[in-house]
């Protein structure tokens, strides 16, 4: 019998079938000390229910697939391939998929081990590490000066912060997260986001001759700042952030699936969208940004990860259990409390672009709040997120759930996360 999680597969699935079985790697999840019923607090017709309205909708051809994973206490209560992977090819639970933001909260998990050993502050400049950036002026709002001439740029007010990185109210920006305007527009044409045409330091060299978009401190906007962080980190540790992000989260947790290029062994579990996303979908240009099939010139800690639904779920059930997992602790419960579950934004103004009503912000996710117009069901504390080409999580802390949901439909990846989400606390009856 399979063992997945550190303990029988069928015990945990509820009766779901699994794709291709046979490939899944053993992960190890050691149990929590809760001894939970069959069933694991879930009633097996309403989490059926959400088995049939995934298989239903790869039927319809909305999505070429999916792969779903609950967790509860550490165990899996679902988890279970749909569809395609690709034209002709089921998907498998160990697909690999571009996680796209999902990168973030690696990337920040291997921050906040360095953070909890003193080689930084929050409250450090940015500039202290990256002296490309210390000379960064602050865009005026203005198109154009009467006479035609840009506008002269205003002076910092304050220099951003790591933390301000961390939160994004460093006053950075993505080109496509809102109406195109002179910083959006020299970021696009600079491809400062792109993985395959410049290199850390050439990016970050052009990122500091450009103004930004907001002060320092003063507005959220989700932005390229995490990837900036990504950087940050190369120069404290000094070494390439594929090696900071393996030695601080990867080979600790056994993350065996978790890659910056996608490599010639791997290349026949890349799950990739349908024709008719590539076709229909306005962001199926994300595709083209992360060929992930390619080596990067740079590593985009925003962005330019693939993984498992395996490896995102240990990531987050090591998160969910307060820093550790397998008896490694990779962080202190005080440091997942800070990175995950306090509100940064208290009193900032900005667009909330994707964070659901009810939402503030910690340092890598949307986290909830205890008032506010919350429209799906949770509490205090959970925390949410995913990535532009469709993979959405999330971790409930007073429920003891993880779910991950992977799948390539871009334009679709806020439906599915609510629809998932109402139905499983539906079906979530003790």
């Amino acid at each position: 019998m399979l063992k997945i999680f550190g303990r029988s597969l069928c015990a945990g699935l509820v009766g779901f079938g699994l794709a291709a079985a046979s490939a899944v790697p053993v992960l190890a999840f050691d149990p929590a000390p809760q001894s939970l019923e069959a069933g694991q607090g879930f009633d097996p017709a309403r989490l059926q229910a959400v088995a049939d309205l995934v298989q239903g909708d790869v039927a319809a051809g909305k999505i070429p697939g999916m792969v779903l994973l609950v967790l509860r206490d550490g165990r899996p209560v679902m988890f279970k391939a749909f569809g395609e992977q690709t034209p002709g090819t089921p998907m498998r639970t160990d697909s690999l998929h571009r996680i796209a933001s999902t990168t973030k909260i690696f990337v920040t998990a291997a921050a906040m081990r360095l953070y909890e050993q003193g080689r930084f502050k929050l409250t450090d400049p940015v500039a202290a590490y990256l002296p490309e950036l210390k000379e960064l002026k602050v865009y005026s709002g203005a198109e154009a000066a009467t006479d035609g001439a840009p506008p002269p740029p205003e002076a910092l007010r304050r220099a951003p912060t790591i933390q301000d990185l961390m939160r994004h109210t460093a006053g950075m920006t993505y080109w496509w997260i809102g109406p195109l305007n002179p910083v959006r527009r020299s970021q696009r044409e600079q491809d400062l986001e792109g993985l395959h045409g410049l290199t850390g330091p050439e990016m970050l060299a052009r990122l500091g001759q450009q103004p930004l978009l907001y002060q320092p401190g003063s507005t959220f906007e989700y932005s390229i700042a995490t990837d900036v962080l990504g950087h940050l980190l190369e120069r404290v540790e000094g070494k390439p952030l594929d090696r900071v992000l393996d030695e601080q989260v990867l080979q600790p947790l056994g993350l065996r699936d978790t890659v910056w290029q996608v490599d010639e062994a791997r290349a026949a579990r890349l799950a990739e969208p349908s024709r008719r996303i590539l076709d229909t979908d306005p962001l199926a240009w994300v595709y083209t940004w992360l060929d992930l099939r390619k080596p990067p010139r740079r590593f985009s800690g925003g962005a330019g990860l693939a993984s498992s639904a395996g490896d995102v779920g240990r990531l987050l059930q090591m998160l969910a259990n307060g820093g550790t997992l397998d008896g490694v602790r990779l962080l202190a419960p005080a440091t997942v409390r800070l990175m995950l579950h306090h509100d940064q934004l208290a009193g900032l103004r900005g667009p909330r672009n994707n964070v659901d009503a009810g939402y503030g912000w910690s340092l890598v996710n949307p986290v909830r709040l205890a008032t506010g117009g919350h429209a799906t069901p949770g509490a205090p504390g959970d925390v949410y997120w995913g990535g532009i080409t469709g993979p959405r999580y999330m971790i409930d802390p007073a429920e003891r759930l993880v779910v991950v949901a992977m799948f390539q439909a871009p334009s679709l990846r806020g439906h599915y996360y609510a629809v998932l989400r109402q139905m499983l606390y539906a079906a979530l009856i003790r």
